[in-house]
C-alpha cells in the first residue's frame, strides 16, 4: 500500500471520528411528574386557579436555565371543592406511578377525604391551602405535610380582634361541612377564653342562598358581631343579605376561607368593613414582593390568598426531587426532615408536618379588595367602620 494512499484513510478515519463526536446526543433527562390539585371549577375557582398558576410559576423557575437534572410534567386535576370529586383525582394522581409527590387542595373537607389515600400508596402530600386541624394532627402519617398555618392558629387572631374592637358578644354563621364545623368551634374557645360570648351558632348548608330565616334570628340575638365559619360564595350571602334587612351596626367577620376577591366581586359596596382572619401578607418581605412582580408579568388572574403557599408548594417538592431522586419514599423522608426557605419565610414543620411559620394577617375590606388593617383607612382613622354607631 502507497504511503499516499495511507494518508488518506488515515484521514478519512480521523474525519469519520470527528464527524461522530460532533453529532453525538447528551442524554436525555428523565421525566418525572408531579401532581396539583385544587379546585378550578366551582365556587372557589378563583382560588385554585391563582394557585395552580403560582404552582406552575415555581416550576418555570427552576426548569429555566436547563439545569435541573429532571424534566417536569405537572399533573393537573381539579376537586371542585367537593370530596368526592377530590377522592377520585386524588386516587388518580397518587396510583400513577410516575407521579412522585403532590399539592394539593384549598377546601378542608376535600384534605380530610384525601389524606388516607395518599398515605395508601406513600406518595407525598404538601398541603397549600387547607387549615383543618385534623388533616395533619387527625394522624400519624408522614406523607403529608400543610405550609399554611392551621384553623386554630387563625381562630385565635379572629378573637383577639373581635376583644381589640370591644365587640364580645357574637353570633356564627356556619355551614355544616368537617371545616365550618370546625371553625365554629375553634373561635368559640378563643373568643370565649378572653371574656367573649357567643349568643347561638346557626348552621346553613353549602348551596344554600335564602338566608332570610336566619338573619331574621340573629335579629332577635342582637349580636355585636356575626362571624361566618365558612367559604366565600355563602359567606357573600349572609352579608348582602344581613345588610339588606338591616344589620348595619354588626361587624362581619370570616376565616381565610372567605379570603378571595370572588367576595368583594359579589359583595360589591356591601363587603365595605368586613374582616377577614386571613393568610401570608405577601408585600410583608423582598420575596413577597418579588413573587408578586413575577406573577403579575405572566397571569392576570389574581393569585388570590394561597398563591404563596403554593408557590413555596413547588419549590419543596422540586428541592425534596433533586436532593433524592424520583424515589416517593426517599422524598416523603426528606421533605419531613428538612426546613425550607419560602416566599412565606422558613418554613419549619413541627413534628407530625405542620409549618410553624408563614404567618397570619386581619384583613379589612377597602374598596371590595382585601387590605392588611395596618395599612387601610381605616386603621388610619380616614375612614369610618359602616358598624360604628
Amino acid at each position: 500500500m502507497s504511503k499516499k494512499l495511507v494518508l488518506v484513510m488515515l484521514a478519512i478515519l480521523i474525519a469519520a471520528t470527528l464527524v461522530g463526536c460532533g453529532t453525538a446526543k447528551p442524554a436525555e433527562k428523565q421525566t418525572v411528574k408531579i401532581g396539583f390539585i385544587g379546585p378550578l371549577s366551582g365556587g372557589g375557582a378563583a382560588v385554585g386557579i391563582g394557585a395552580k398558576n403560582s404552582f406552575q410559576l415555581k416550576v418555570d423557575e427552576v426548569l429555566a436555565d436547563g439545569t435541573y437534572p429532571y424534566n417536569i410534567v405537572v399533573v393537573y386535576e381539579d376537586d371542585a371543592s367537593d370530596p368526592a370529586t377530590g377522592v377520585a383525582a386524588a386516587t388518580k394522581i397518587a396510583s400513577d406511578p410516575d407521579v412522585v409527590a403532590a399539592a394539593t387542595h384549598w377546601n378542608s373537607p376535600v384534605g380530610l377525604a384525601t389524606v388516607d389515600i395518599f398515605h395508601k400508596y406513600g406518595v407525598a402530600q404538601v398541603f397549600w391551602g387547607t387549615i383543618h386541624r385534623d388533616i395533619i394532627y387527625g394522624n400519624d402519617y408522614k406523607e403529608p405535610v400543610r405550609v399554611i398555618p392551621t384553623s386554630e392558629q387563625s381562630m385565635e387572631l379572629a378573637a383577639e380582634y373581635a376583644v381589640k374592637f370591644d365587640r364580645m358578644e357574637w353570633v356564627i354563621i356556619n355551614d355544616t361541612t368537617d371545616y365550618g364545623t370546625k371553625i365554629r368551634d375553634e373561635f368559640t374557645t378563643s373568643l370565649e377564653k378572653r371574656g367573649g360570648k357567643v349568643l347561638e351558632a346557626i348552621g346553613v348548608t353549602v348551596g344554600q342562598q335564602d338566608f332570610s330565616a336566619v338573619i331574621t334570628r340573629v335579629k332577635e340575638l342582637n349580636p355585636e358581631g356575626i362571624f361566618y365559619a365558612g367559604v366565600t360564595t355563602e359567606a357573600a350571602g349572609v352579608r348582602i343579605q344581613s345588610v339588606k334587612m338591616g344589620l348595619t351596626d354588626v361587624i362581619f367577620m370570616g376565616p381565610p376561607g372567605i379570603q378571595s376577591d370572588t367576595f368583594g366581586e359579589i359583595t360589591q359596596a356591601d363587603a365595605e368593613g368586613t374582616f377577614v382572619s386571613g393568610t401570608f401578607d405577601v408585600n410583608s418581605s423582598e420575596a413577597g414582593k418579588a413573587f408578586v412582580a413575577a406573577y403579575n408579568a405572566k397571569y392576570t388572574e389574581p393569585f388570590e390568598q394561597n398563591g404563596p403557599y403554593a408557590y413555596d408548594s413547588a419549590a419543596i417538592i422540586l428541592e425534596a426531587l433533586k436532593a433524592v431522586g424520583p424515589d416517593r419514599t426517599k422524598i416523603v423522608d426528606y421533605i419531613l426532615s428538612h426546613t425550607f426557605k419560602g416566599v412565606i419565610g422558613d418554613i419549619q414543620w413541627d413534628e407530625y408536618g405542620q409549618n410553624g411559620v408563614g404567618g397570619l394577617t386581619m384583613y379589612v375590606n377597602q374598596d371590595q379588595k382585601w387590605v392588611k388593617f395596618e395599612d387601610s383607612e381605616y386603621a388610619s382613622g380616614v375612614r369610618t367602620f359602616p358598624w360604628v354607631k
